[in-house]
């Protein structure tokens, strides 16, 4: 079923965003989902990064919760982003040392059923546009 979701968010990404996502699987049985040369509104800084999320054990019935950025970024002014930090790493990360903003944010409902990696994918676009 993950594979199917994330071709589609793939495909979705490549036609209307011009952009890649890479999917890989971890040694906690979870898939780290990671969408390449996202390009942030204005009000960030830097403008570009790479966005990645965990889909866990047991997804679709375990919902995907929080996402990171890489590289760290900052508001345009210099402060730290609302509800985020530098310092939780992602978890089994093959990259240790990488620099990450971790993004305090969860999904309000979840319907295993109906929802796909593509729409926790526009809750990510949502908190990030605005800048705040």
């Amino acid at each position: 079923m993950i594979g199917e979701q994330f071709q589609q968010l793939k495909d979705y990404l490549q036609e209307f965003k011009h952009q890649d996502a890479e999917i890989q699987r971890r040694a906690d049985g979870s898939y780290l989902i990671t969408i390449k040369g996202f390009d942030l509104p204005d009000g960030w800084n830097p403008k570009k990064v790479d966005i990645l999320f965990i889909a866990p054990p047991g997804y679709p019935a375990a919902k995907p919760d929080c996402f990171w950025v890489s590289p760290a970024i900052r508001l345009a002014n210099g402060a730290i982003p609302q509800a985020a930090n530098e310092g939780t790493p992602l978890p089994y990360d093959i990259t240790p040392g990488r620099p990450l903003t971790w993004f305090s944010w969860h999904l309000q409902t979840w319907d295993p059923n109906r929802d796909r990696l593509e729409q926790f994918y526009r809750v990510i676009l949502q908190r990030l546009d605005p800048p705040r």
